[in-house]
């Protein structure tokens, strides 16, 4: 195949997934200010609450986790700074956060993304949701375990 064909095909199949991500991510950041303007965030978030009581972590952590969740970590993280400096997070909550959203940061977008390039959604969804909760899981039981008796002695 001669080198103009070539290019050119990069070019269009490079313009063509564009694209594709652009029709996915634009509407996803309207939806998130659009959300955060009218309160719909903080409503959802607060339905989230009671699972998080399974990774030992306060009710005002739904949000933050929420918006890594479905928008990336750019924004959790975003969020997760602002939490944490208004509502005095701990180093160990904070650490359960970011070990859950490393596994399992923008599931719709990045669902989206891999089903655009021909991937299974459902199946890479449930894989790192599940991935998600077990390894947080663990990690906010077992491995945090002997620091947390710390915390509490100095949070007295």
């Amino acid at each position: 195949m001669p080198w103009n064909e070539i290019i050119n095909e990069i070019i269009v199949e490079g313009f063509g997934t564009l694209k594709q991500i652009a029709l996915i991510i634009f509407p996803l950041m309207v939806v998130l200010e659009i959300g955060r303007d009218i309160g719909i965030l903080d409503k959802v978030s607060q339905l989230f609450a009671p699972v998080l009581k399974i990774f030992k972590l306060p009710a005002k952590t739904a949000l933050p986790l929420l918006v890594g969740q479905i928008f990336g970590l750019t924004y959790g993280a975003g969020v997760i700074i602002q939490i944490s400096e208004e509502e005095n997070i701990s180093q160990n909550k904070l650490l359960v956060m970011a070990v859950f959203l490393a596994i399992c940061h923008a599931v719709i977008e990045d669902t989206l993304l891999f089903v655009a390039v021909g991937g299974r959604g459902g199946v890479i969804l449930a894989t790192r949701l599940f991935l998600a909760v077990g390894i947080t899981y663990i990690f906010s039981k077992f491995l945090i375990k002997g620091t947390e008796e710390i915390e509490t002695s100095i949070e007295s």
